[in-house]
């Protein structure tokens, strides 16, 4: 056999490996469903498996076609004989991909108090596939149901509930979330669409969004000024618009254009012009700004961390199996020490970063079905969501960089892996919910404002009472939270601006430990339950990259060839 022909059969073997199912490749995350699913972890764990299968072999292919630039959803104003019908087509096999992502039963377990996590495990492997045209409106529909727990009844909404929650994507509604306006991201308080109260009391949407993802959904929240005279994000009020009226007619809202992103491109986003639309209140009109934060954009960014992580990992899965397979010099590149050390850094921040929102999103299925929650609780979660996502986001275009680093040239073909896809998604989920400043000064006035460092600095001394095992890491962890607890003292007595500076430093130290607290715990577990060293083995290379900041030395190696062998 010449080399050619050894190199192809290599590349092969790569790409059968990649249709291996992608829950029962991870026995970290196996472990993550025993850690939290004592009682139901093997029942839980071979659905997980029948859903981890059908991604690798059936969601990625189909999403992969579906991104082809000739496949992309495209917007029909009219029909052939110039009817007016603003439909958005797509590829077949969008189709397909949301029968395989709905039909896991994910919404349903969305929609049950204290049942979040379970459904978002599921989201972490669907997100495998990248953004895949339907885990953003996954998210988005899962806000609308957050916020019908939380808001009046109305004549529709029985009904509505059942078709959001309905696993048959052929039958189905799925959510949207509109509130950019052209003038402004982040600072939603220069919100102009108007809502208003028509003659029979009924609410009218006028006005433009400017970002308007999942533009084709069946039901729309959209934030509305209902009151000129009140300014800033105290004027605004929650609505829920249907595209479809209950007569059959389409209600009063018309999409200017299709957006054409860098990623997540199989989704349609747009630009919609609201003339006259039909809404409901979600909620007192004065509260609506309240609940889209505790509701919707909370709930976003959980989702958000959960869907980089899975594009993350699938990208470390994509790079590992292909070091294993490439040669070069006479040696698979995997043995190679920066190309070992490339991958282990890849591995051992997901694995950290997954502890993390797993632990936060256990705290909202408690406080979510406690009827004994406070407002200290929704403040330490509100948190915990902003510093996951921070860091989620933040490190998940560098993974995906550098998984591509290790196909080389190959990394940047779009016809052989799936990695240029995923680091496009990456990019878009990376400003999704929030930007890294609007998270970090968010999260700084929280502290000036609720103290709520207090309450987090109290939540790691917890955690970290009663561990007895790896006692030179909880030793370590320990000091570094009386560090960070000076550190925060300091920030908070500082100059305004030099606030501002700092606050990007300290809100990296604090979701770093509290990563690898939550990391030492699961390690901990898995150890004594599963007779595995992987978490641990994540966790001291973790602390030796981003705490303790160690030289590289003959231990830093022998750290990293653990992780990815």
């Amino acid at each position: 056999m010449n080399n050619t022909q050894k190199g192809r059969n290599d590349l092969i073997h790569w790409k059968r490996e990649l249709r291996k199912n992608i829950y029962q490749v991870n026995p970290d995350f196996q472990h993550s469903i025993q850690y939290y699913y004592t009682k139901r972890a093997d029942s839980l764990s071979k659905q997980l498996y029948d859903f981890g299968g059908n991604v690798a072999r059936k969601l990625e292919p189909l999403v992969n076609e579906n991104d082809y630039r000739l496949n992309l959803p495209r917007l029909e104003k009219y029909s052939g004989i110039g009817e007016f019908t603003d439909e958005i087509i797509h590829h077949p096999n969008y189709l397909e991909a949301g029968k395989i992502i709905y039909g896991s039963g994910m919404m349903k377990l969305a929609n049950k108090p204290g049942n979040l996590l379970e459904s978002l495990c599921y989201f972490f492997l669907s997100s495998h596939a990248g953004e895949a045209g339907h885990n953003c409106p996954i998210a988005c529909t899962a806000g609308i149901l957050r916020v019908f727990r939380n808001s009046p009844d109305f004549p529709q909404k029985k009904n509505y509930w059942k078709k959001l929650t309905d696993p048959n994507f052929e039958t189905n509604y799925t959510g949207a979330q509109f509130v950019t306006e052209v003038q402004g991201g982040s600072d939603v308080g220069k919100n102009a669409t108007k809502a208003t109260k028509a003659p029979n009391s009924e609410w009218e949407i006028y006005g433009e969004k400017w970002f308007c993802s999942n533009a084709d959904a069946d039901l729309i929240l959209i934030t509305a000024r209902y009151d000129e005279v009140i300014s800033g994000t105290k004027g605004l009020g929650l609505f829920l618009v249907p595209a479809i009226l209950e007569n059959g007619e389409r209600n009063k809202y018309s999409i200017r254009r299709l957006k054409e992103k860098i990623g997540t491109r199989t989704m349609a986003s747009g630009e919609i012009d609201f003339e006259g639309a039909w809404a409901i209140p979600m909620g007192p009109v004065e509260e609506g700004f309240k609940s889209l934060m505790s509701n919707v954009l909370h709930l976003s960014r959980l989702y958000n961390s959960f869907a980089t992580l899975g594009i993350s990992y699938r990208a470390y899965q994509i790079a590992h199996s292909y070091s294993r397979f490439r040669h070069a010099f006479g040696n698979p590149i995997i043995h190679y020490p920066l190309v070992m050390e490339n991958l282990a850094k890849i591995k051992a921040e997901n694995t950290a970063m997954l502890a993390a929102i797993m632990h936060t999103t256990s705290l909202q299925d408690k406080y979510d079905s406690s009827k004994n929650s406070s407002s200290k609780d929704a403040l330490l979660l509100r948190l915990l969501a902003n510093l996951n996502k921070y860091i989620t986001a933040f490190w998940m275009v560098e993974h995906v960089h550098h998984a591509i680093d290790v196909l080389a040239g190959n990394g940047a073909i779009e016809s052989f892996s799936p990695l240029p896809r995923l680091l496009r998604d990456s990019i878009v989920l990376e400003n999704w919910e929030g930007t890294h400043n609007t998270l970090r000064m968010q999260i700084l006035r929280d502290m000036e404002k609720f103290q709520i460092h207090t309450t987090f600095l109290e939540h790691l001394k917890k955690e970290l009472v009663g561990i007895q095992d790896q006692p030179e890491i909880t030793q370590l962890l320990k000091k570094k939270l009386n560090e960070l607890k000076k550190e925060i003292i300091d920030l908070l007595e500082s100059e305004i601006n030099l606030k501002q500076l700092n606050i990007r430093y300290v809100v990296h130290q604090m979701i770093l430990l509290f990563s690898a607290i939550q990391l030492l715990k699961e390690g901990l577990h898995q150890i004594k339950h599963n007779c595995s060293d992987s978490k641990l083995n994540c966790l001291t290379f973790f602390i030796n990259l981003h705490i303790k900041k160690n030289k590289i030395n003959l231990s830093y190696y022998k750290s990293i060839s653990k992780i990815i062998y």
